[in-house]
């Protein structure tokens, strides 16, 4: 198991304080309801993490095929606490679903050591969070210099090499369908206070998803322009000799 130091802190609104007269839903239900809500975010951030990694894995090199990661490692909401606001606060970890049973082996047919695999998983988790700082900031600016993600998407004068991440537009595809789903699934509650990422995070909201749909058109433009670009060419030979 490798503990991540990612969090969520959140809270599931009781339906009685929304909806007059309604009775007073049961603390187990409310614990069953924030534990809902905590694995359809870890489920959320595993798939935009591990979408599309396959591994070969079985009992020895020679029986092994291609397994999704997500059939061999699941992230989890480790035991939640309260903060001194009421609202839980569930640290995630990356754990084997199968207990290690199964091996994994690397291109060359040799067994992969079950940390550094769990580590792969654990980078490509951060990967993803930094994916969606990066959709986030390019949504909420409104001024294209001014960016914590200036330094992948400016492109100096004499520079000739393009900034953008080269899988970019494909991991914004995987994160759009994503939001969709994390949308759509945070929908069945009756209502909740969610954030992500500890205090400087994200804070889960109608206005953030906005953000993030605006986030990833941005970008989308910024893949099609560079992608459209003309090849830079060498200079005109002007007869001199420089050497």
């Amino acid at each position: 198991m490798v503990t991540l130091f990612l969090c969520c802190r959140h809270l599931v609104i009781d339906p009685c304080n929304r909806t007059p007269g309604h009775l007073p839903q049961p603390d187990r239900w409310l614990d069953s309801q924030n534990d809902k809500l905590t694995q359809i975010v870890c489920d959320w951030l595993s798939d935009l993490a591990w979408d599309g990694w396959r591994v070969d894995a079985g009992t020895s090199p020679f029986d092994s095929t291609a397994f999704d990661v997500r059939d061999l490692l699941e992230l989890r909401p480790e035991r939640e606490k309260r903060d001194d606001q009421g609202f839980r606060v569930s640290w995630f970890s990356v754990e084997r679903i199968d207990s290690g049973k199964t091996r994994v082996f690397d291109g060359d047919g040799d067994e992969v050591d079950a940390y550094f695999f769990e580590c792969e998983a654990y980078q490509r988790i951060w990967d993803a969070v930094d994916l969606l700082w990066l959709i986030f900031d390019n949504g909420e600016k409104n001024d294209d210099s001014n960016n914590r993600c200036d330094s992948l998407c400016h492109r100096s004068e004499s520079s000739h090499e393009n900034p953008l991440p080269p899988d970019l537009a494909i991991r914004l595809l995987t994160a759009k369908r994503s939001l969709l789903w994390l949308r759509e699934s945070l929908g069945a509650f009756p209502g909740y206070r969610l954030t992500l990422f500890g205090d400087d995070g994200f804070t889960i909201d109608d206005a953030w998803f906005k953000t993030m749909e605006l986030g990833c058109e941005r970008l989308n433009e910024r893949v099609h322009s560079y992608a459209t670009q003309p090849p830079c060419t060498n200079p005109q030979d002007d007869g001199f000799d420089r050497e």
